[in-house]
């Protein structure tokens, strides 16, 4: 989308061919279905132009740097942000005990109040997912979808709207997860929003709405994923644009409890597994729409596909305590899990270069 077109020989050829297809396909119409058309379309140019293999990046863009002493560096925030490195783990980062209690507290809250799906945003609309949600409001991507199923059934007849009430709710999720019996306690979360304004160069805050009221979104929420799981992992971005330099999405996580995995078979169960594919420009996309459209897909004949496409992925297992900061723009997933429960809080950070870092959630 944002990324330098690397103009080639075999390029303009693509283009060319991808002109005379469109014009093709336009005469086609009326002798077949729209999405019969576009799929034939993309499974051509991918057929003819596509290499997945040749985007994998390499070098200090496919690391994961390792952090031990717990503290985020403003070195490799940089190089996060930069796409010259894959992933950030930071050891240490919440103090382990404290983490583990915290998580066995929430996993207490689940089972005395539920929880919500915590939907995930495929071709089809949202979806369901191994991951519930605890909090006083919804993702926003839900509340966004709330939103505009209210506006098809006639509005809101004058009650809150769920923007608002997802507004509202961040207020209250944020004071209640400060407070501790009749005192305090540092919420994992605020400490990551406070460190990411001492270590980055312009600062990070709240991202705010951009009407009057420039009401703050939510700083994250607690994650809770149960075994058995339904997937193995399911293979997804968070975000379909290429890589920019200058810009982009990523997410942060803390975990808090992870799974007892001795007994799987699978040794990376419940880890984190995380692609260094580096697709830069659009054209890329158009050129290998066929695999990548699978990344918003649960199916598993198209994540079998994908995973197989991809290669070897970075693993990360993380452990209580730890912070890991990801690209959401790259291919990532939770190895799935036979027994146990994973507390984690999760967050997205908005970068964009020289202004301040936004979270949201």
């Amino acid at each position: 989308m944002r990324g330098k077109l690397i103009q080639s020989t075999s390029t303009n050829v693509a283009m060319k061919h991808v002109v005379i297809l469109q014009h093709q396909l336009r005469r086609q119409f009326s002798s077949r279905t729209r999405n019969d058309a576009i799929q034939a379309f993309f499974g051509h140019i991918e057929s003819n132009y596509g290499n997945l293999s040749s985007l994998i990046d390499t070098g200090t863009a496919a690391e994961t740097i390792v952090a031990d002493d717990g503290i985020i560096q403003t070195n490799h925030l940089k190089r996060l942000f930069e796409h010259d490195a894959t992933a950030l783990h930071v050891r240490n980062f919440y103090n382990a005990e404290s983490a583990k209690q915290l998580g066995e507290e929430l996993i207490q809250e689940s089972l005395r109040k539920g929880g919500n799906n915590w939907k995930v945003s495929t071709s089809r609309g949202l979806e369901s997912s191994d991951v519930g949600t605890l909090g006083e409001h919804p993702p926003y991507n839900v509340a966004v979808a709330r939103e505009r199923e209210s506006r098809k059934d006639g509005g809101s007849n004058g009650a809150a709207t769920p923007i608002d009430e997802y507004f509202e709710g961040v207020q209250r999720e944020s004071h209640s997860r400060r407070r501790k019996g009749t005192g305090y306690q540092l919420w994992p979360l605020d400490k990551l929003r406070l460190e990411l304004d001492e270590a980055w160069l312009f600062g990070a805050g709240l991202a705010r709405e951009n009407k009057d009221q420039r009401r703050p979104f939510g700083g994250g929420l607690p994650r809770i994923m149960r075994g058995p799981t339904r997937w193995k992992g399911f293979i997804h971005v968070d975000d379909l644009g290429p890589l920019d330099s200058s810009r982009g999405l990523f997410s942060a996580n803390i975990y808090l409890t992870v799974p007892d995995t001795a007994a799987d078979k699978n040794t990376d169960a419940g880890a984190l597994y995380i692609w260094p594919l580096g697709v830069r420009s659009r054209l890329d996309w158009y050129r290998n729409a066929m695999t990548l459209s699978s990344l918003s897909a649960q199916d598993p004949e198209s994540q079998l596909i994908l995973k197989k496409a991809l290669g070897t992925p970075n693993v990360i297992h993380p452990k209580p305590g730890d912070l890991v900061l990801l690209c959401a723009q790259r291919p990532h997933c939770a190895v799935g899990f036979s027994d146990g429960v994973r507390v984690s809080l999760q967050s997205f950070l908005q970068y964009e270069n020289d202004q301040r870092l936004l979270i949201d959630c």
